[in-house]
């Protein structure tokens, strides 16, 4: 019996979408734009992009509760019919996560080894003074980092692959995945001595890593968006304005105000005003009026995890090779900010169309090559996670 079918929510898209967005945006501030500190002669409008270009972490928090809400509250509803198991979980995990991954790295060490062949210098040095980008990059591209990114050890035991920092946040996403069922494994009956010592070995990573277990802590929350989601349905049929997601929004807004205002780092100051905003949007079923806005939201959604794989390398390989230094943001800063963003989109979108589109396709053959069989149906549990970074 398969999980139950969950309606869409296009709205979950579009957070997902403006998330990822507000990444690529941080980084094309940060590798091409000179500091704020350094900036003459700033307008209204260059202090409000300097204001809000700097949430590409604010936006990661995002990911991981919406990770655990579509990822952990799948895992919950499989095992509560009787259909979860290992086997078909890393499956589909795995194949989600490397059938972009491969290529990212293979196109990470094809833009720095172009970038540094061309060009060298203070971005790929690690000396142009950009936040971002602060190491060596030649000393991060040996095949020995490439195995270690790829089986999701970045930050932990050995640096994130080239140039690619954004790396670093997918390591949490693997292990929140393993670490969660293996605590659902314990808790509940499940039986199995395979099972079991896969479930030991996550939470023996667990204690290993404790540099994760802050973020765990928020993708529980999405996981706790679910199990509330379970037990208080969606108000299906809604006549008036939805005032608590409004509300809750509001409250969401201030928060990553304050912490630009006053300089706050703790991710859970943001963390619970989103977890409160986002209940609302599923406590009232809050859906995207315009069609248009809809399918742009989905689109845009659908290939977030490419754009946010993809993007850093390109974005520094621009910098390093087509400006030599960071520029200051003004009328021209404007139209290459421009110009760079639809780049971004557009790079992106095909990394999309030649990998991401085809994750059910490779999904399909590693069940074939596990059992002889063809994959079980996993499509609605596919569209659900469009939710995470992954």
């Amino acid at each position: 019996m398969a999980p139950p079918e969950k309606q869409h929510c296009d709205t979950l898209d579009l957070i997902r979408a403006l998330a990822a967005g507000a990444v690529c945006l941080s980084h094309l501030r940060n590798l091409m734009f000179v500091d704020y500190k350094s900036s003459v002669g700033l307008g209204l409008a260059g202090k409000a992009f300097y204001f809000v270009s700097n949430y590409g972490h604010t936006a990661v928090i995002v990911f991981f509760l919406l990770s655990g809400y579509f990822v952990g509250g799948s895992v919950l509803r499989q095992v509560g019919t009787g259909t979860w198991s290992w086997q078909r979980y890393l499956t589909e995990r795995l194949s989600r996560l490397w059938v972009v991954l491969v290529p990212a790295l293979l196109l990470t060490l094809f833009w720095d080894r172009l970038g540094i062949h061309l060009a060298g210098g203070p971005f790929y040095l690690g000396t142009e003074g950009t936040f971002d980008q602060q190491i060596n990059v030649a000393s991060h591209l040996s095949p020995a980092t490439l195995a270690c990114n790829l089986v999701f050890l970045q930050t932990l035991a050995c640096g994130t692959y080239g140039s690619n920092g954004p790396l670093w946040s997918l390591a949490n996403e693997f292990w929140y995945y393993l670490w969660f069922p293996a605590c659902v494994v314990f808790l509940g009956r499940r039986r199995g001595v395979g099972g079991y010592a896969i479930a030991a070995f996550a939470l023996g990573t667990m204690i290993a890593f404790p540099s994760l277990q802050s973020g765990f802590g928020l993708w529980l929350l999405g996981v706790l968006l679910a199990v509330l989601e379970k037990r208080s349905p969606a108000r299906m049929k809604r006549r008036a304005l939805p005032w608590l997601t409004l509300v809750s929004g509001m409250v969401f807004v201030a928060a990553l105000v304050c912490t630009r205002l006053f300089l706050l780092d703790n991710d859970w100051i943001v963390g619970v005003p989103c977890f409160v905003f986002l209940r609302c949007v599923l406590l009232e079923n809050v859906r995207l009026r315009l069609p248009v806005l809809s399918r742009a939201a989905i689109l845009f959604s659908r290939f977030s995890y490419s754009l946010y794989l993809t993007h850093f390398p390109f974005i520094l390989f621009v910098a390093a090779v087509g400006f030599r230094q960071r520029i200051p943001f003004d009328a021209k800063g404007v139209l290459v900010l421009t110009g760079m963003l639809i780049a971004c989109y557009v790079y992106a979108f095909v990394v999309y169309l030649l990998f991401e589109r085809n994750t059910r396709r490779v999904q399909q053959r590693m069940w074939r090559l596990q059992s002889g069989h063809t994959a079980p149906d996993t499509t609605a549990a596919h569209v659900r996670q469009r939710g995470t970074i992954t």
